[in-house]
């Protein structure tokens, strides 16, 4: 099977990816979670890929995905896993020339979905084996995850992760209700072997190879 994750991530040095579950960007920035540096680098990251998977808090926190053209001359997929839909309010159902597929465990929001060119792929954790093949037909062989944390545990749990790329940025968050990078209830611990570090101002941009 021909298909690339990769998890790419900023992280506090408590492990943090911000102070509560639906920050946005805009939040994080404001508090110097994260700066251009960094926003620099995920563009960089999603114009050398076919699709990104994230999850329904990521994107309601977001509302809409990052318009940016990949190296093939497209928008890269988006990929929502949720379990209960999505606010029909948000950009992402009314955005254009981005190819939009909601993951759920069962049908959701079937009409929006039909009426807004949103494709409604149904897996579950059980099924994600079949899901990597459903990216491997589809031609969507280079995929970003963007997480949050509970996506991300899933894909670590399954061993489905290839490659780690971390910005790790100079603040600690600690807060009582703060997402972290991964949830808590791995049944193993996942191993990963540096590859490259590179220091930016403050921040610090961290690639790892994902051991297996």
């Amino acid at each position: 099977m021909n298909v690339t994750i990769t998890n790419v991530m900023a992280i506090s040095l408590d492990g943090m990816i911000g102070k509560h579950a639906l920050e946005s960007d805009s939040e994080r920035r404001a508090y110097d979670f994260t700066n251009m540096d960094d926003r620099e680098f995920v563009r960089e990251q999603l114009e050398q890929a076919d699709a990104v998977i994230t999850g329904a808090n990521s994107l309601r926190a977001s509302g809409s995905t990052w318009a940016v053209t990949n190296d093939r001359g497209i928008n890269p997929a988006w990929i929502v896993f949720t379990t209960r839909g999505l606010d029909e309010h948000l950009g992402f159902w009314r955005q254009k020339n981005v190819r939009r597929i909601v993951v759920s465990p069962f049908p959701v929001q079937e009409s929006l979905c039909t009426a807004m060119g949103v494709e409604n792929w149904i897996f579950d954790e059980k099924s994600l084996p079949e899901f990597m093949k459903r990216l491997d037909a589809e031609g969507l062989s280079r995929v970003l995850l963007f997480g949050g944390g509970s996506i991300n545990k899933m894909f670590y749990q399954n061993d489905l992760v290839d490659y780690a790329k971390i910005t790790l940025c100079p603040l600690i968050i600690a807060g009582i209700n703060s997402p972290r990078f991964v949830d808590l209830g791995l049944t193993k611990p996942s191993h990963l072997r540096a590859v490259s570090s590179v220091l930016k101002g403050d921040l610090v941009f961290l690639t790892y190879k994902v051991k297996k």
